[in-house]
């Protein structure tokens, strides 16, 4: 995937403090840090987008993060999901404190005054989740990974090795995926919240766990011409309304994305010579008129399949 990288090591020497300010700032709002060691403070963020999220790997000398009550305007847009890779940090909020260690996690509102204080080098792992996206579910001021239960104990194990996991593997994503990975990152997230408050994932269908499974499904059987939302909304258990209700925030509705993906698909086949029939191409990836994917292909990319096929050959 895409990075914008950040390190405190590309600029001289004394102004390495200011220029991390600068950035920190920029990406998350006005922040107080401060060095917690001798000399300057080293630091590292490499920042990556996907889909609706902001993800970030953040490298760093023993430094201190505050925010306090006057600096909040610029952090109401999302939460931050902190996990910590290496070293250890201590996180404050209200009254609760918790400290951080390796594959522990944390989940805080930055529209509420909190510090994290680390002593030692570190390596976290933030993502920024805009607050929409979890308006469905009660999140707490600050929510860590300190299960009650056993099952939470699972939860809270899945979503930190599958934050880990992908903090080593985002250099290497292709870009394509993002939007797929961020609702797979919001799936887990909410599924973590709901089993806090006592419900099972599966039992009452979060937006943000159906629009995962709606567009796992359509990959699946993208290929099919019968594949309609009123086939999605059977097999899948719910109604076509409350289908329609869960992408309404989406840049499309499912009859979009179901078409978009296809023209994708077919895209991709004729650019890689994978077929060199175009009515075979449109009929595999689930059209059953050659004329009416022409003309949403036109649509969708500005010339038609053939214009698009005697293009790639020169």
């Amino acid at each position: 995937m895409k990075c914008e990288i950040f390190d405190t090591a590309m600029q001289p020497h004394s102004a390495g403090a200011d220029y991390w300010q600068q950035v920190t700032r920029r990406f998350f709002g006005p922040l107080g840090t401060s060095s917690l060691s001798d000399g300057e403070l080293v630091a590292r963020m490499d920042v990556y987008h996907a889909g609706p999220l902001r993800l970030y790997t953040i490298r760093a000398g023993a430094h201190r993060v505050v925010r306090d009550h006057s600096e909040l305007g610029d952090a109401a847009g999302t939460y931050k999901l902190l996990l910590q890779l290496y070293g250890e940090s201590e996180i404050e909020q209200r009254n609760a404190c918790f400290t951080l260690k390796p594959g522990d996690w944390s989940l805080y509102d930055p529209q509420v005054p909190y510090a994290i204080t680390s002593r030692e080098t570190l390596e976290h792992m933030v993502v920024q989740v805009p607050r929409e996206r979890l308006r469905s579910l009660e999140v707490p001021a600050l929510h860590t990974c300190e299960p009650a239960t056993p099952e939470l104990k699972g939860m809270y194990d899945v979503l930190s090795t599958f934050l880990s996991s992908l903090s080593t593997q985002l250099a290497s994503l292709p870009d394509t995926v993002g939007t797929t990975l961020s609702e797979a990152t919001l799936a887990l997230l909410a599924s973590t919240l709901q089993t806090r408050r006592g419900h099972a994932p599966e039992s009452s269908a979060l937006p943000e766990v159906l629009r995962l499974r709606v567009r796992q499904y359509i990959e699946s059987h993208l290929s099919e011409p019968d594949l309609t939302i009123d086939r999605i909304a059977r097999d899948l258990r719910c109604s076509k309304r409350y289908l329609h209700r869960v992408f309404e925030n989406e840049e499309a509705t499912v009859e979009r994305y179901i078409w978009r993906t296809r023209l994708m698909r077919c895209r991709h086949a004729l650019e890689t010579g994978a077929s060199t029939s175009i009515s075979a191409t449109a009929y595999h990836w689930g059209f059953n008129s050659t004329a009416h994917f022409c003309r949403l292909f036109k649509r969708q990319f500005g010339v038609t399949p053939s214009e698009f096929v005697r293009a790639r050959r020169h």
